[in-house]
């Protein structure tokens, strides 16, 4: 009777030992010492020598007159006004092409060229009546 206690009593401690092993390695997951691994937290950035790391980064564009098509890397992103929220990692220096094309008239279309050297603009306006 005693051998059939102590080996349930075993059993007990060698499988809570390995729930605490299971739960430990689950938070090893989410950081790395004090670190986080993703440690941009929403509608923010992060740079990290080479690279800008954005999370919802939310950037308000306009236009006048009212409503215009808007592209962004040649990919549609919707009509103004809008708040496109950029998830993405871009290089330090790379590119960014924002274009304007009115719905309505016969205006043409405007494309905005951003230099990634700091962070994102918060506001783009397009003004397509002036050339």
């Amino acid at each position: 009777m005693r051998k059939g206690i102590s080996l349930i009593v075993c059993f007990l401690i060698l499988s809570s030992s390995e729930a605490v092993k299971n739960t430990y390695a689950e938070n090893v997951l989410d950081t790395i010492g004090a670190f986080e691994l993703n440690p941009v937290p929403p509608n923010n950035y992060w740079y990290d020598g080479k690279s800008y790391q954005y999370n919802e980064y939310e950037i308000e564009i306009t236009s006048e007159p009212y409503r215009a098509r808007i592209q962004w890397n040649g990919k549609n992103i919707g009509t103004t006004p809008l708040v496109y929220r950029f998830t993405g990692i871009l290089e330090k220096d790379e590119y960014i092409r924002v274009r304007a094309a009115p719905i309505e008239g016969n205006l043409p279309a405007q494309e905005a060229k951003l230099r990634v050297r700091t962070e994102l603009p918060r506001k783009i306006h397009f003004d397509l009546d002036k050339k």
